[in-house]
């Protein structure tokens, strides 16, 4: 049986659900209230890491800075998920120039649990400061 999820509080749901039993909110409306960007970072908090992976490659591709923060939270709340961590480190470096990226970078250089994900944020950062 395929598991479907409440695009609001990801609460597992049937296919023929039209307002999530959970959070009460009618799925078709909801998702349809919010622009693309908006849906993308709500999607960092999906339960599967294949979903959460989909949208942080999306919001790398974008490259708008205001993803900067939510990527940094994802990461952070998924530590012991390196390959995810190191594409949040890529799509931050895809992220158009300005504060909000270098400040995410040097977050995870500082504070990620994973030392590749550290070590791929200092990288980063070092990149940047060479080529602005």
């Amino acid at each position: 049986m395929r598991i479907n999820y409440c695009g609001h509080c990801f609460a597992e749901i049937t296919p023929e659900v039209q307002q999530c039993p959970f959070c009460g909110i009618v799925l078709r409306e909801w998702a349809h209230s919010l622009d693309y960007e908006t849906r993308l970072i709500h999607t960092l908090g999906h339960p599967l890491a294949d979903v959460r992976m989909r949208a942080i490659i999306a919001l790398g591709k974008r490259g708008d800075p205001q993803a900067a923060n939510p990527l940094v939270r994802c990461a952070l709340r998924h530590p012991i998920d390196v390959v995810e961590g190191l594409e949040i480190v890529a799509g931050l470096r895809r992220l158009r120039p300005g504060g909000a990226r270098s400040k995410a970078l040097d977050r995870l250089a500082r504070d990620h649990p994973a030392h590749a994900v550290r070590r791929a944020a200092a990288e980063a950062l070092a990149g940047m400061a060479l080529n602005p």
